[in-house]
């Protein structure tokens, strides 16, 4: 388990007070998952800098969804291991409102209904989801042009097919497309939401607050 110890600024074991604490907790989780993609034989392999746009660009969604497969559906509650304190969500509401938290409360408890049903396709759709050039829809016109797109669409490819082939061979044909639409329905709910959610969580960081945010935070927040 990561923690405090490798340079992060939060322990997982504690509890969160504030908002920027909560945000900081993130980058325990965050750190988690860029360490599965470190392992993906074909995410290694990119150009550097188009790992980097990825990542930046399209991490924060994806940890959204990938949120679901920590989620215990008995205690009600987002937990990566059983020496963690809970995800602290008493913040979501008051910072994004209550129609955007609702629409995202709907969407990620669908999210977690696929997971409770086969977790496999939804660490599958992570995996295409961060090779996925433009994901994140932002108004950001910077967000840089891969130099090798086609090594990048491949691989995302490779994952797309491979995940359509699991769900035929483990749930069959019928009920594979009736999965595949599902999560295509699924992450574009969640894709028009993001942007609003992480205008949100900018706006509400005092100059203060964003000195003290970990340094990965605010590298997938996009805060220079």
């Amino acid at each position: 388990m990561l923690g405090t110890r490798d340079g992060l600024r939060w322990d997982p074991s504690m509890h969160t007070r504030t908002f920027l604490q909560v945000l900081n907790s993130h980058s325990i989780s965050v750190m988690q998952l860029l360490s599965i993609f470190k392992q993906i034989p074909e995410f290694i392999q990119l150009n550097l800098d188009d790992k980097v746009t990825l990542i930046k660009y399209n991490l924060i969604p994806v940890f959204g969804i990938n949120c679901a497969l920590a989620y215990n559906t008995e205690a009600n509650q987002i937990i990566e291991n059983d020496s963690d304190v809970p995800v602290n969500t008493q913040f979501f509401q008051i910072l994004h409102g209550y129609n955007l938290f609702m629409q995202a409360k709907k969407i990620f408890v669908s999210f977690i209904h696929i997971a409770k049903y086969d977790r496999k396709i939804i660490e599958l759709t992570v995996i295409i989801l961060i090779l996925t050039k433009g994901f994140s829809i932002t108004n950001d016109y910077d967000e840089p042009i891969l130099n090798d797109k086609m090594s990048v669409y491949r691989a995302q490819n490779y994952y797309t097919e491979l995940l359509w082939k699991y769900m035929e061979a483990m749930h069959g044909y019928e009920k594979a497309i009736k999965l595949f639409s599902e999560v295509i329905v699924h992450v574009i709910s969640w894709q028009t939401i993001y942007d609003e959610m992480r205008n949100n969580i900018v706006r509400i960081l005092s100059p203060e607050d964003i000195s003290e945010l970990a340094p990965i935070m605010k590298s997938i927040l996009r805060i220079s």
